[in-house]
């Protein structure tokens, strides 16, 4: 599945754009558009919450981007809240015609990963997405591992045990990489989301729980010898068969 960028903004909305210190009312979106598309990602626009929300739970979303309303609430945040409990992992920067404050706070709390107010400055808006994407892609990169028959080959995104193509989803594919990354050592959940979702998720969540058993079907069934192991009231740990044995 490719990765893309949603754009969020509502119909008919308007702004300006700051060019080499010139403002050019109407032209701003166009601007966006553009900055956003050369990045090399699928562009997808989105104007209600509803094509939000289906986007978010559709696509593999590198970077969501979005004018949100100043001195009130935006109902996408739920949206956003709802794709990341359910395993999406993407950073949000977003556009509002309020100047920092409260509203910059409040962004923050509910989601955001970057802020900026209107107008905005071509050059910055360009290397805040370029920087909000080469810190996500980053979390994921890596060289390739090995561990008895299982290969991970994270340019492609590729886990293979004895020749099998394991078919990974992108976080099925990350969630593993990372436990491999630290093999033998034990992962908390806590830890987990931090360097695997990137967020901190609210008390209780299981979506750990549940990607390592979408994992353990895909990696672990039909073998004798088990990678993926829980350690009671600590975390998951990656070990190889000849390693001692966890609890």
């Amino acid at each position: 599945m490719d990765e893309i960028i949603i754009w969020f903004f509502p119909e008919g909305k308007e702004d300006r754009l700051l060019h080499n210190g010139l403002e050019e009312p109407g032209k701003g979106w166009d601007a966006i558009g553009r900055i956003l598309r050369e990045t090399g990602l699928t562009v997808v626009e989105s104007m209600d919450i509803k094509s939000l929300r289906n986007g978010l739970s559709q696509h593999d979303t590198a970077m969501l981007v979005a004018e949100i309303p100043g001195g009130e609430p935006w109902e996408g945040w739920e949206a956003v809240a709802e794709a990341r409990e359910n395993g999406k992992s993407f950073p949000v920067l977003a556009i509002s015609a309020v100047q920092g404050g409260d509203s910059a706070e409040s962004a923050f709390k509910a989601g955001a990963n970057d802020y900026m107010t209107h107008p905005l400055h071509a050059g910055e808006l360009k290397c805040r997405i370029e920087n909000l994407l080469t810190l996500t892609h980053r979390r994921h990169a890596g060289g390739k591992l090995k561990i008895n028959g299982l290969v991970l080959e994270p340019s492609q995104r590729r886990a293979v045990r004895d020749g099998r193509d394991l078919k990974l989803t992108p976080k099925e594919f990350a969630l593993l990489y990372y436990l491999s990354a630290n093999r033998s050592e034990i992962c908390s959940r806590d830890d987990i989301l931090r360097h695997v979702w990137g967020y901190h998720f609210q008390a209780g969540t299981n979506v750990v729980d549940v990607y390592i058993r979408h994992l353990r079907l895909k990696v672990d069934k039909g073998y004798r010898e088990k990678l993926i192991h829980t350690v009671r009231g600590a975390g998951y740990v990656v070990k190889a068969p000849e390693m001692a044995p966890y609890a």
